[in-house]
């Protein structure tokens, strides 16, 4: 409800019960989370959220390997069940034997090793980052670079060796760097390699950037360009079943499939910027993750100048928003110089969304969150997909379409690598910091859940904390509760009270405060866990007096139908002052009403206020209406203990004059007599005038008829004349607004026949009051 400008609050006053007494309100609020989504916003140390909403112990994860490198781009096992990590920001590519063992199997020139794969020799392929290359890692150590883009990116020939000079021809030529290939491939402009994926019969897939180029290098070093996108990064890699390529894409978030002949087709057009993650599963269908961010840029951009090159990532704090290089996040700008240029600076954030293509071509969405980021998939088991995510280093399990169980969230910001294991774990790789876990499927023997704060939005006092379980043999589930008076824990809050072990409810021992927050603790002392589904706990806060925010009082006449008292008959008159029509039609500034319970409607003489109030408990409100006229010391009651936040009264029995109206909002109807608390509202003075204005001074003088009209108390609004019973017609004062109080006015007889004439004389007010008058004329 809008206020009319140049409208003032004359007073406001709180009726409130002596500081000494502390008056709470009399009906509880029951606080309940249940569900995943009530869940989720609370913090699980050991405990998981499942998809149906129920809170459970966490799958045990054992730490493998702590490194001391900010960043694990990427992991990959050999047959002897060796791990290899990939890190930055030193390049450092780590082996960890099945002891738990660690070294650093290689070092790297470049500062990041972005994608790790092995062959079926235990043969390790790194590709580095910024400068792009694949470096080939024997089991004893040795190493080589084995596909450089700047090097050999122009060779399309079986017989490319990987050390050849692109400079110089074998043959004595003039270099045209085609090796003894055909030498029909593009060169340069290839500065990213993003990722990699083996095929079964040992080739290697390298996706690169600026330029959406895929490159098949076979084990002998022959590199051939196998498909060009008209995407500007192919950024994630896989193979399937039957040995056909998968490729996602930015910035046009695209999935391809792409044969072993080079033939292209598109298995979904995704509507988001980037496809970053890929996985195919045994049955055939391919999981693939997509940031949910809109697609950046020209869809089939290319890099706009040749040699272009990503500016080197920061090597400051791994924590540094402004240092630590994006995780598969290729901001693309459309601008003629530089289209298309990546840049690199910090993790990815927002949300993203995880699509099964089945083998049919069918596309679904089955799994999506509105803040974690999705950087790596995992199968374990038959059908479970594992989901790695960001900024909160959650692992998440969706076995179900739109079903995903919040499985563990780490003290790491990132999971940016899952590799399944040979004894049905699955491997995490973490960043910020760097390490490694295997997740088992036995639960951990105790973990917390702590939930979100509960502002109760003022004093309160706690009852009963109740829950809901499932607590096999063995198995336990305990509560405990803390308040106080700042939005987040601090040391000025209680300590945790409890511990609270009856499902059916026990009475909560924090002290009063504003705020509470609760914890579940779980236990087993087996492989069963307990599952809890839901917790309440309930309060009462101390009792606030109503909050009145504006009294509207309308203009003379309108009044709210339903508002009236008895049945009222609505006025069939159209042609209503300004603001009077303003109100009844809607074409003013609506005040006051949002709050009423009728609509306006016309009738001489009524007149409505409306209140806008609220109780900041939520308390029914019951309304006191007063009036008091100028110059009276003593309030009047005009309406008592009205339920709806209007009223319309006639004010045909009040003398003319300014009237101030005074409401009083109480929270009665929800709380004891001697409980209940008031406020009060006092409206700007308004005007009563149901007198109409008077028509003197008519006196005709050498063919002119002059009058003048006064009213006492409100501006005169039109002024008409009839001629011997006639239609009106209007006449305008002689200073040519008919705005004043008091006007005169002149009119021209001209025309006239002889003889005797009535003219007749309306006047109306802004209140519309009208008032009249008569003069007989001769004309001679």
């Amino acid at each position: 409800m809008s206020k009319v400008p140049g409208w003032r609050v004359l007073c406001m006053a709180v009726v409130m019960l002596p500081a000494a007494l502390v008056v709470h309100a009399s009906t509880p609020v029951i606080w309940k989370l249940a569900g995943h989504g009530d869940f989720i916003r609370g913090e699980t140390r050991g405990v998981s959220i499942t998809g149906k909403g129920r809170l459970t112990l966490s799958p045990v994860l054992d730490l493998v390997f702590e490194s001391d490198e900010p960043l694990i781009w990427s992991l990959a096992a050999d047959s002897r069940g060796n791990l290899y990590a990939g890190t930055g920001n030193d390049g450092k590519l780590y082996r960890i034997d099945t002891s738990g063992r660690s070294e650093v199997f290689f070092d790297a020139e470049e500062l990041e090793i972005r994608s790790v794969v092995i062959d079926r020799n235990d043969r390790v392929y790194a590709a580095t980052f910024p400068d792009g290359r694949i470096h080939r890692i024997d089991p004893d150590g040795t190493h080589a670079v084995f596909f450089d883009p700047a090097r050999d990116g122009s060779m399309n020939g079986p017989d490319s060796e990987p050390g050849s000079d692109p400079d110089s021809d074998p043959e004595g030529g003039t270099g045209n760097g085609t090796g003894n290939g055909t030498g029909n491939g593009p060169s340069g402009d290839t500065n990213y390699i993003w990722s990699l994926a083996l095929d079964a019969g040992g080739g290697l897939y390298a996706g690169t950037g600026e330029q959406g180029r895929v490159y098949r290098i076979d084990e002998d070093g022959g590199v051939h360009l196998l498909a060009e996108l008209e995407e500007a990064h192919v950024m994630a890699l896989a193979v399937d079943g039957s040995g056909r390529l998968i490729a996602g894409t930015e910035p046009g978030g695209r999935v391809y499939r792409i044969s072993s002949d080079g033939a292209i087709s598109v298995l979904h057009d995704s509507p988001y910027g980037e496809v970053n993650t890929l996985l195919v599963g045994e049955d055939g269908a391919v999981y693939a993750g997509a940031l949910s961010g809109p697609r950046r840029g020209a869809r089939g951009g290319r890099a706009g100048t040749a040699g272009a090159s990503m500016p080197p990532p920061s090597t400051g704090a791994p924590d540094d928003p402004g240092g630590a290089p994006m995780l598969n996040a290729v901001q693309v700008t459309a601008s003629a110089e530089a289209a298309d240029r990546p840049s690199v600076g910090g993790f990815a954030t927002g949300g993203s969304v995880v699509f099964r293509i089945e083998p049919d071509g069918r596309v679904e969405e089955w799994w999506r969150s509105q803040t974690e980021v999705g950087l790596s998939l995992a199968i374990r088991g038959e059908n479970e997909l594992l989901i790695g995510t960001g900024s909160s280093g959650r692992l998440y399990s969706v076995r179900e379409r739109g079903v995903g169980t919040l499985l563990n969230e780490l003290q790491e910001s990132q999971i940016t690598a899952l590799s399944p294991d040979a004894s049905d774990g699955v491997v995490v790789a973490t960043s910020n910091r760097g390490n490694l876990y295997r997740l088992r499927s036995t639960p951990v023997s105790e973990g917390e859940y702590e939930s979100d704060v509960r502002d109760t939005r003022g004093m309160a006092r706690w009852g009963r904390i109740r829950w809901e379980s499932e607590q096999p043999s063995g198995t336990s589930v305990r509560l405990f509760a803390r308040s106080g008076n700042t939005d987040s824990p601090d040391q000025t809050w209680s300590e945790w009270t409890g511990p609270y072990t009856d499902p059916a409810g026990e009475a909560l021992a924090c002290p009063p405060a504003r705020f509470l927050q609760w914890k579940a603790v779980l236990g087993t002392e087996n492989e069963e866990a307990p599952t809890v589904s839901s917790v309440s706990a309930s309060y009462l806060t101390r009792n606030n007096p109503p909050r009145v925010h504006a009294v509207t009082v309308y203009e003379p006449g309108v009044y709210l139908r339903d508002s009236a008292q008895g049945q009222v008959g609505q006025s069939t008159q159209t042609d209503l002052p300004p603001g009077i029509a303003a109100q009844v039609g809607g074409r003013g500034n609506g005040r006051g009403q949002s709050a009423s319970s009728g609509s306006p409607t016309y009738r001489k003489g009524m007149r409505a206020v409306a209140v806008r109030a609220n109780d900041p408990d939520g308390d029914g409100l019951s309304y006191k209406i007063y009036f008091r006229g100028e110059a009276e010391e003593t309030w009047k009651l005009l309406e008592s203990e009205r339920r709806t936040p209007s009223y319309s009264w006639d004010t045909e029995t009040f003398p003319d004059g300014e009237y101030v109206l005074r409401v009083v909002a109480s929270d009665a109807p929800s709380n004891p007599p001697d409980q209940a608390l008031e406020s009060e509202y006092l409206s700007e003075p308004f005007l009563v005038d149901n007198t109409g204005p008077q028509v003197t001074r008519i006196d005709v003088a050498a063919g002119q008829l002059s009058f003048m009209v006064r009213d006492g108390a409100s501006p005169l609004f039109r002024v008409e004349y009839a001629i011997d019973g006639g239609d009106w017609r209007v006449v305008h004062p002689e200073d040519g607004v008919t705005d004043s109080e008091t006007e005169a006015f002149e009119i021209a007889l001209d025309g006239l026949e002889a003889g005797e004439h009535t003219l007749a004389i309306r006047a109306r007010d802004t209140a519309n009051n009208t008032g009249t008058g008569k003069r007989v004329v001769t004309i001679p």
